[in-house]
């Protein structure tokens, strides 16, 4: 009833290490969704691939609201 308590170690795999988190998301986005993708045409009717430099760039953030609503004191 339990059996996916035990100790049954054949379908683990060693995990993967990576140095940065980016570096993780990179190899993943190339490997596992890019195929799944361009399978799907996906960049022909919603948007590019990601390249590199979205995943090495700085996130921008833009706020937008009335006067006095708390947006320099959020920054």
């Amino acid at each position: 009833m339990f059996s996916w308590l035990g100790r049954d170690d054949r379908g683990k795999k060693d995990p993967e290490v990576f140095h940065t988190v980016t570096d993780g998301l990179k190899k993943l986005y190339r490997t596992k969704l890019l195929p799944l993708e361009e399978h799907y045409r996906f960049h022909d009717f919603h948007s590019p691939a990601l390249e590199e430099a979205d995943f090495d760039n700085k996130p921008m953030l833009l706020l937008v609201g009335q006067y006095s609503t708390g947006k320099t004191t959020f920054i």
